[in-house]
């Protein structure tokens, strides 16, 4: 079959696309998009594309895109998505899905109606050695998993965005745009949530107007409980942290350390193995790979459009929990 044509827009996050997009012997790029003309300029001189433009318009509504990879700030996300299906391309859309459940309902039902494949980019799914650890929680090697604890840590004070946009009350929850990543990686792992309760204060960045550390309690329909963390003005380095514990072992991991702990109840109940594993880089070259794997042999993405809802909608139940003081049960149907 002869290549399908990508056009990426949104340049800041879509530029790491790229590289492995040009690896990708199925691939080729088409069309770059950013409203910065500077930016698109400097990509331009480095690719040879036919499509260049400041107008995303000029991407979805070219004959050559198959697929279009939106990198835009989450506000975007809804639109540009809808406006990509319609014009009957497949559509590749960066975290969170979306800034609310609402929006995610319009872009699910875009993708039906366009009978289009709509995939979330949470690359956590792809971060090799955590791929392992949803394998073990599956083959038997952990055994029943009764708790899952993960946390996205990021400090937000000096990343705002172009004109503070992450700082914007009606642009951006933090919990919803960065703490996916944990949400996420948590529902991979042990499944829906049924139920969140949550916390959270404001200490550390006056300009953002949400909290900027929220704790979550969840119930999963699993049996499983979890903890999960979103910090956005921590003063310590990033990190997205995973532990598993099982009926027959527990693993403890991140996606920045070079080691990963691993106790095993036929190994040694009372003692951590240190495991050494793989750089744990954005995995962006297997998220692309997946998505159009989906697309040449027909299969469900990994986490398609109802399943990044979920993931939103998880966020504004313990949002809402915040809000009441009250244990929020989580929509899981779309």
């Amino acid at each position: 079959m002869s290549k399908l044509g990508i056009g990426v827009i949104g340049l800041r996050m879509g530029y790491g696309y790229f590289q492995a997009v040009r690896d990708n012997p199925n691939l080729r790029l088409v069309g770059l998009c950013d409203i910065d003309q500077r930016t698109v300029d400097r990509a331009a001189t480095e690719w040879d594309v036919p499509v260049v433009s400041t107008n995303y318009e000029d991407i979805v509504g070219c004959d050559e895109v198959d697929i279009v990879s939106i990198a835009t700030p989450d506000p975007f996300h809804e639109p540009q998505t809808i406006a990509a299906l319609e014009a009957s391309k497949h559509v590749l859309v960066e975290k969170p899905m979306a800034r609310t459940v609402a929006e995610c309902e319009n872009m699910i039902a875009a993708a039906r109606q366009a009978e289009r494949k709509l995939m979330v980019g949470q690359i956590c799914r792809f971060y090799s050695f955590f791929e392992q650890a949803k394998r073990w929680s599956e083959d038997g090697t952990l055994g029943d998993i009764y708790f899952v604890e993960t946390s996205y840590i990021h400090n937000y004070e000096q990343i705002g965005g172009i004109g503070g946009w992450r700082f914007d009350p009606d642009k951006r929850h933090p919990l919803v745009g960065g703490g996916c990543h944990a949400i996420d990686l948590a529902r991979w792992m042990a499944g829906d949530v049924a139920e969140v309760s949550a916390y959270g204060n404001h200490f550390n960045i006056p300009q953002q107007q949400w909290e900027d550390h929220i704790i979550m309690n969840v119930k999963f329909y699993s049996g499983a409980v979890g903890r999960i963390m979103n910090s956005s003005g921590c003063q310590r380095p990033y990190n997205i942290d995973l532990q598993l514990w099982g009926t027959k072992g527990t693993l403890a991991a991140d996606n920045t350390s070079p080691q990963a702990r691993l106790c095993l109840r036929q190994v040694d109940s009372h003692r951590w193995m240190q495991l050494p594993k793989p750089s744990m880089e954005k995995a962006i070259a297997a998220e692309i790979d997946h998505f159009v794997d989906c697309i040449i042999n027909d299969h469900v993405p990994l986490i398609d459009g109802v399943d990044g809802a979920k993931t939103v909608a998880t966020a504004w139940a313990a949002i809402e929990s915040m809000r009441t003081g009250q244990p929020v049960k989580v929509r899981n149907e779309f």
